[in-house]
């Protein structure tokens, strides 16, 4: 028999207040420099993934204030994340699962306008999530007679740098779509995006909705968690990218598209949510973003996203404090995070406890009252601050990489991939150690305290050009490292070439 009563008190929606205590099983502190896979997640992205528990219901469902409610947050979120990557309105943003659905959502929206004879551009720093589903597509046409080929652009095997006369080379008036990464999760390069999107769109290609130029897809996995990125400078079509990289929860991603190339596209997946109305034999899709989202999200997920960036833009700002200035210049950043874009209409409301403080805070600051009020001067503020944020977080992940790339070139035996620059890389370092392959120096790394990736790291095109078998290891950094976490995993690096002998 089900004691219901007792079944109760284990949901916080029926508490005033749940308490969580939570111990780590780890007997010494972790040196983790694996965040290029997964991030962790800071405590107050995980205290507002538990608050939302209290008022959480199914959005786009309910009329009752929880259901409402529980729809303003998630909706809230497609907005700041337009404000993360300049999107000119929320309604370029599709929340999925991850990096590797938001492209495939782009492929097989496009699927069916490809032509006999098209091509796709890829380079060969790819991630396999942005080379995969390009095959997949060209098979699926293949088997309706419909032939397109995939022309990979190669890189510089030293520096790792793409060779854009290739890409200028390979892009001509046949290829629909340029899909790039944005900054390879194995050689850490960043290759030049706006020349790139230069390049592609001065072709004469012709799509169905009478765009002409060549599309181009961005895999921002490695690039939007440390980089500033504006969709609006770099020129891109579309761009893709994950929060599980980024200080948040796993199985929640980005993809910004261009407004009117989503509304002339057909959806990915298909269901409840992304349609407006239904009859016997017709079907009518809902606006965006809601086009592209099928079936019920992950609504604490894209909730969540909402304060992970947040925390990330006050971090690169250096607002994280108890002091009332630090809080002010938090509730400060919300605000701008929040600021609409497009024909967003949900208004941002300051924090019951905090109402005070910014009352008073209001009434000394009178210009930024009337800042607030001018919506052209507020996207232009709000872009500003999110600019210096990404930039500090940058520049510290760029200052360990430099440090890390320093002392492995010194341990004998070590064989570094890509730029020995760090500014011209992301936060991660691949290589190898003469004497001992991948697997075994992962594992021996971890015996030491360092948790590391090993492998070909799905980048399987980079690895096969370099005549990598086995991949290599990599450290990848956040803001969490610290100078010793880069000290004690390069120096267990410099015990274990010792031992096999370099």
């Amino acid at each position: 028999m089900i004691d219901t009563e007792a079944v109760r008190r284990f949901f916080p929606f029926l508490q005033k207040e749940q308490e969580l205590r939570v111990a780590n099983p780890a007997e010494t502190q972790r040196v983790f420099v694996d965040s290029g896979a997964s991030t962790h997640m800071p405590l107050p992205v995980l205290e507002k993934i538990a608050e939302s528990l209290f008022r959480y219901a199914n959005v786009h469902r309910g009329a009752y204030d929880n259901s409402q409610h529980t729809t303003e947050e998630f909706e809230r979120a497609y907005n700041v994340a337009a404000n993360l990557v300049n999107a000119a309105s929320w309604r370029e943003i599709i929340f999925t699962r991850g990096t590797t659905e938001a492209i495939n959502v782009v492929a097989y929206s496009l699927l069916p306008e490809f032509r006999d004879g098209d091509n796709v551009v890829v380079t060969r720093l790819e991630h396999n999530s942005n080379y995969v589903p390009w095959y997949g597509v060209q098979q699926r046409l293949k088997a309706q007679g419909i032939n397109i080929e995939i022309k990979v652009v190669d890189f510089d095997l030293k520096t790792g740098e793409l060779d854009m006369p290739d890409l200028e080379k390979k892009v001509n008036d046949r290829t629909k779509i340029l899909a790039m990464t944005g900054a390879s999760n194995f050689l850490g390069v960043k290759p030049d995006i706006k020349r790139a999107a230069d390049i592609a769109h001065s072709t004469k290609y012709k799509h169905p909705n009478d765009v002409t130029g060549t599309y181009v897809l961005v895999d921002g996995a490695q690039l939007v968690p440390g980089s500033s990125v504006d969709v609006q400078e770099l020129g891109c079509d579309f761009l893709a990218w994950s929060f599980h990289k980024m200080l948040l929860p796993a199985g929640v991603g980005c993809l910004y598209g261009r407004q009117h190339l989503l509304e002339s596209m057909e959806p990915f997946n298909y269901g409840g949510d992304m349609i407006f109305e239904v009859k016997e034999g017709e079907i009518t899709y809902n606006v965006l973003p809601w086009k592209f989202t099928a079936g019920t999200p992950n609504i604490l997920g894209t909730i969540a996203a909402t304060h992970g960036i947040s925390f990330l833009i006050n971090a690169g700002l250096g607002n994280l404090g108890e002091s009332d200035e630090k809080l002010i210049q938090r509730v400060l950043v919300e605000i701008m995070l929040n600021t609409p874009k497009g024909d967003f209409e949900i208004g941002y409301e300051v924090a019951q406890q905090h109402h005070n403080l910014m009352r008073g805070y209001f009434r000394e600051h009178t210009e930024l009252q009337q800042l607030l009020r001018d919506p052209s001067r507020r996207v232009g503020e709000s872009r500003i601050i999110v600019r210096q944020a990404m930039a500090a977080v940058q520049d510290y992940e760029q200052v360990l990489t430099q440090a890390a790339i320093d002392r492995l070139r010194e341990v004998p035996g070590v064989i570094l991939y890509g730029t020995i620059d760090a500014k011209k890389r992301t936060g991660l370092i691949a290589f190898n150690v003469a004497g001992i392959a991948p697997k075994p120096l992962a594992v021996r790394l971890g015996e030491l305290g360092v948790e590391a990736r090993d492998g070909v790291m799905c980048a399987s095109l980079a690895n096969q050009a370099l005549g990598l078998k086995d991949g290599g290891v990599r450290f990848s950094f956040n803001i969490y490292t610290n100078t010793d976490d880069v000290y004690r995993s390069t120096d267990a690096v410099k015990q274990i070439s010792k031992e096999v002998g370099n």
